[in-house]
């Protein structure tokens, strides 16, 4: 890699930054829709399927995290020794993965929770009574 032009190694950088976001943005896509879906189907899904739901969820959300990782690795293991050693330094700032983790962990667990939580038994009854009784 060290033959390898610094325009080539910094385009190749950014495109695994930007690979990262387009996860991160499908995992909140994905946790959103779940949520959503979670909160429409209440009366209607089953606890088998909810649990199927859930499962499925937690794998495509695994999934997206472990290709982050992957995408971070390949950074820091491959391309910015390479950049630093030209004198480029383009780490990313601790609190910006920090706040990424967060947003990630706290999201699946709530996805996952809301998956659960939207069932009919944990609803409260309607009060259908209008006071003119």
């Amino acid at each position: 890699m060290e033959s390898i032009s610094t325009e080539i190694l910094l385009e190749l950088h950014f495109a695994l930054e930007s690979s990262i976001d387009v996860q991160f943005q499908a995992w909140m896509a994905i946790t959103f829709a779940v949520i959503v879906a979670s909160y429409s189907s209440r009366d209607t899904l089953r606890t088998e399927l909810r649990i199927i739901v859930a499962i499925a969820y937690l794998m495509a959300a695994y999934t997206l995290f472990a290709r982050w990782m992957t995408e971070v690795s390949r950074i820091n293991e491959l391309i910015q020794p390479i950049l630093e050693s030209r004198g480029l330094d383009l780490n990313v700032k601790f609190y910006t993965v920090a706040a990424r983790m967060v947003t990630y962990a706290l999201g699946t667990l709530i996805a996952t929770v809301s998956i659960f939580f939207f069932s009919p038994k944990n609803q409260q009854p309607e009060d259908n009574s209008d006071g003119d009784t």
